[in-house]
């Protein structure tokens, strides 16, 4: 099961699967003590300069070392790198707006793309020794960093071989909290791994696989109500010690007193029926970050 990505980043048909809509109770996580490591994500807050996150530039040289320094603040890992990054609003999708400066088609928010993780046991660790090649055409990055890789490859034996996380940090990109679409995360203690699937996304250089996932009376859905652009939402997408699959993983004498409870958190964005008619879009940048301990 799998989709084919064209070069702007958007999907194509899906083939294999068959996503079913899903009425669930989404929980206030506001007054909750949610972290990433116990649940998978977190809020804080997060005030900046603002760039324009339309142009593609300057969220590549201006927004992506301020989300670098979030992560190595809110984690303790030692150093970061943002590669990607995804700007979302449905009507900008509908109207096929592209970011300026030679960036990506903006996308929707994903309501019936699935529930999801962006990685799998295998390319998780496979996305990591790509960023260690030299840019590819499908690659955010080219831009800034032309032939060089983002991770340096005499480094990346010992790299895989330490703790090390991918990390998506969500933002609201306008004055306007948000109330259309917003961004529900799925607690990572309410998973069982029985429940996941493999879905193929197919690139014109590579394959990349996320995990989708089956419907379950034990899940615990929460959301982050009405978010500002001064804070942002830190959605872990792997962890090398979560326990689930920390026995797939690299590393030197490893085991289960090494782990942390989430290994990543499934998402998606989701209709509130609570959400008032005259609520603008939703408009919002996720950056995928990977950190090192």
């Amino acid at each position: 099961m799998g989709t084919v990505r064209d070069g702007t980043g958007s999907d194509g048909s899906f083939f294999g699967v068959d996503p079913v809509a899903t009425e669930v109770d989404v929980f206030d996580g506001r007054s909750r003590d949610l972290t990433l490591d116990k649940n998978g994500f977190a809020l804080v807050k997060h005030p900046l300069d603002h760039v324009d996150y339309y142009n593609n530039s300057e969220v590549l040289h201006g927004y992506y070392p301020e989300v670098e320094r979030l992560v190595l603040q809110e984690t303790g890992a030692e150093f970061a790198v943002a590669f990607d990054h995804n700007i979302r609003a449905k009507s900008r999708k509908e109207s096929g707006q592209h970011l300026s400066g030679g960036g990506n088609l903006v996308q929707e928010p994903l309501i019936t793309y699935g529930v999801h993780n962006d990685y799998t046991a295998v390319s998780a660790q496979a996305r990591i020794r790509q960023l260690a090649e030299t840019p590819k055409h499908n690659d955010t990055l080219r831009p800034k960093l032309g032939a060089q890789p983002a991770i340096d490859p005499a480094r990346l034996d010992s790299l895989l071989n330490r703790r090390w996380a991918f990390i998506n940090v969500w933002r609201n990109i306008t004055e306007q909290p948000v109330e259309r679409y917003p961004l529900a995360l799925l607690d990572a203690t309410s998973v069982r791994t029985e429940d996941l699937v493999v879905f193929e996304i197919r690139y014109s250089d590579r394959t990349g696989e996320n995990y989708f996932a089956r419907e379950s009376p034990d899940n615990r859905w929460y959301y982050f109500p009405k978010a500002t652009r001064d804070e942002a939402i830190l959605l872990k997408c792997w962890d090398s010690r979560g326990k689930d699959f920390i026995d797939m993983m690299p590393g030197d004498a490893i085991s289960k007193q090494d782990s942390v409870p989430a290994t990543f958190s499934l998402h998606t964005g989701f209709f509130d029926r609570s959400t008032p008619s005259s609520a603008p879009d939703r408009e919002s940048i996720e950056i995928r970050v990977v950190a090192f301990f």
